[in-house]
């Protein structure tokens, strides 16, 4: 993929923008989020271990669509929205260099919220980029190898990531619109106990 058509500057993978999502909001997810982390159950993510995560949670579903002409405006392409992920840092998260799949053809990270100074940077093909509550990275998800450092910081703090992903709508990956064949990408521990999916 050379994604040529996008409204980038030549040569240009990655790019900052404001969400322009209220503060407000982002608030109120903030409290929702640690609220799931605190009573539910979960199983560790193998990308980052013993971090919470959640895969298509309805509240960030509704970020999603409201991220959707942000995105828009931002690449110039027609866009069909795929899923949400997100993940609660905590002290000793880690994130290997990657890339993501199809279904992640245009992706926007999000800082939602973070409660410390000296913000954890996400790294994008070696560039440092310290995001604000709020601010997105936009980066051509399945090309542009992203990651972060080990995340070191005090007991308490926690570094909430919204991970948002759309497919060009005249592109090759069109078909995941919705990530609809995908299933929830880490089994739950209802998913484990039931025998449903045996434990990795």
């Amino acid at each position: 993929m050379t994604f040529e058509h996008w409204e980038l500057t030549k040569g240009e993978r990655f790019k900052t923008a404001k969400s322009g999502i209220p503060k407000t909001d982002l608030d109120f997810v903030t409290k929702y989020t640690l609220f799931r982390e605190q009573v539910e159950e979960w199983v560790s993510d193998p990308q980052s271990p013993e971090m919470f995560h959640s895969y298509k949670d309805p509240c960030m579903q509704f970020l999603l669509y409201l991220l959707h002409p942000v995105m828009e405006k931002e690449t110039g392409l027609t866009l069909l929205p795929t899923y949400t992920y997100f993940r609660v840092y905590r002290n000793g998260a880690i994130l290997e260099p990657h890339t993501d799949r199809s279904a992640c053809e245009v992706s926007a990270s999000m800082l939602v919220n973070a409660n410390y100074e000296n913000i954890w940077p996400l790294v994008a093909e070696g560039n440092s980029i310290i995001q604000e509550q709020g601010d997105i990275l936009i980066y051509r998800g399945c090309e542009v190898e992203h990651w972060r450092e080990p995340f070191v910081t005090e007991h308490g703090n926690f570094h909430i990531q919204l991970f948002a992903h759309y497919v060009d709508a005249n592109g090759p990956y069109r078909m995941c619109a919705g990530d609809e064949n995908r299933i929830e990408p880490y089994p739950t521990k209802a998913d484990i106990e039931s025998g449903r999916i045996p434990p990795s």
